[in-house]
């Protein structure tokens, strides 16, 4: 199941062009939960000011091997707002070549506190989810 709903990512991946979509949230919680899940590439926890790119690249090179393979791969990244409220984004690559990003924004007391989606059947990175 495909879903289309999603949600502004992790602000250093500049995800433009998702956007929140209501009513889609626990529709995407279930789909997260019913996923097929993929090896894991770990989890990135970054502070204030840290960025994926100087914290996690051994994990995202792990993404990178992981979709140049086929095998596919899943990141966990746990950040918090400006506000100090906890995210949690789960980036996958696919065994078919599609990237996706599932948003856990339920304890972000200055959001819609909702699940969302957003995918991509032609990444031209692993972390492009919003193409």
């Amino acid at each position: 199941m495909r879903l289309s709903c999603a949600r502004t990512g992790l602000a250093a991946f500049a995800c433009a062009g998702l956007a929140a979509v209501a009513g889609c949230a626990d529709a995407v919680h279930e789909q997260w939960e019913s996923r097929e899940p993929l090896p894991s590439c770990g989890t990135v926890q970054l502070r204030h000011g840290e960025s994926l790119e100087s914290r996690g690249t051994e994990q995202v090179q792990c993404l990178r091997v992981a979709l140049d393979s086929g095998r596919g791969g899943e990141l966990r990244i746990e950040y918090p707002t400006a506000e100090g409220d906890p995210v949690t984004e789960y980036y996958r690559v696919t065994p078919e070549g599609t990237t996706e990003v599932y948003t856990d924004a339920t304890k972000d007391t200055n959001s819609d506190q909702r699940w969302s989606y957003g995918e991509c059947d032609r990444p031209t990175s692993v972390l492009d989810v919003a193409c």
